[in-house]
């Protein structure tokens, strides 16, 4: 077994409506069960209390032609009174080798809120092809384009949508030595009407401090043309940290 434990997170923005589950894959040679489990709270008062607590559970299991993969995380930041973030998530997915070497089909079922972005309620179901593209020590690229229904309503329930949405990404890796660099980019357009898209993007640089302990630092950034009225449709949100690997 091997996971990643997150040890603390140096400046946090917004959460992003669009899950990054690329980059929640765990890479194993053997096949079973695989997980982690973070959770972390902090209290501080100056002129304000501030109260942040945040978690997270992560299961994988890996056969020798299928995966799942089980997610949950959330997180809770408030202060004078304002609730600054707001929102978690629960995610599984099936994965299933079609062929040996390029295809694969994945599907999934989520549930989402996020109160920050007047999300109360998010629900999405999908399926389709995963492509694997190139697979090596140094270099990993996939691809998807996968149908997705959406369920949302606003925190107060004013708005409810049920929109049909195609989410294609492109998932990148590169290994230099003691550094790697990742990369996961999603597409998200409403089939009915094209002008309504989101894209996302997470990058993230990890470098090897000593064997199994490494610095991690991410970017995640999202833009949606059709947001909730009040929400902006540009945000994102950076964290630093340490990594443990066994």
């Amino acid at each position: 077994m091997k996971y990643l434990v997150l040890i603390f997170v140096l400046c946090y923005s917004i959460n992003a409506q669009v899950v990054n589950i690329e980059s929640k894959r765990m890479r194993t040679d053997t096949t079973g069960w695989s997980g982690s489990a973070e959770a972390d709270f902090q209290l501080s008062k100056s002129t304000e209390e501030i109260f942040d607590l945040g978690g997270m559970l992560h299961f994988q299991y890996k056969g020798k032609d299928d995966l799942w993969l089980f997610l949950n995380e959330f997180r809770f930041i408030r202060g004078a009174g304002t609730d600054f973030v707001n929102s978690g998530f629960a995610h599984v997915r099936y994965n299933r080798k079609v062929t040996k070497e390029l295809l694969r089909w994945e599907a999934f079922v989520q549930y989402q809120y996020n109160k920050s972005l007047d999300v109360g309620l998010r629900g999405l179901a999908g399926t389709g092809p995963r492509f694997k593209i190139y697979d090596s020590d140094k270099f990993r690229a996939y691809a998807a384009v996968l149908y997705m229904f959406e369920y949302q309503e606003s925190v107060d329930k004013s708005i409810i949508e049920h929109n049909h949405r195609s989410s294609s990404y492109l998932s990148i890796t590169v290994n230099v030595g003691k550094i790697e660099f990742s990369n996961t980019t999603y597409f998200q357009p409403n089939l009915k009407n094209l002008k309504d898209y989101r894209i996302a993007s997470q990058s993230d640089v990890k470098f090897e401090i000593f064997e199994d302990f490494n610095f991690k630092t991410g970017f995640s950034f999202r833009y949606d043309t059709a947001p909730f009225p009040g929400v902006p449709k540009t945000t994102y949100y950076l964290t630093n940290g340490l990594e443990f690997e066994f």
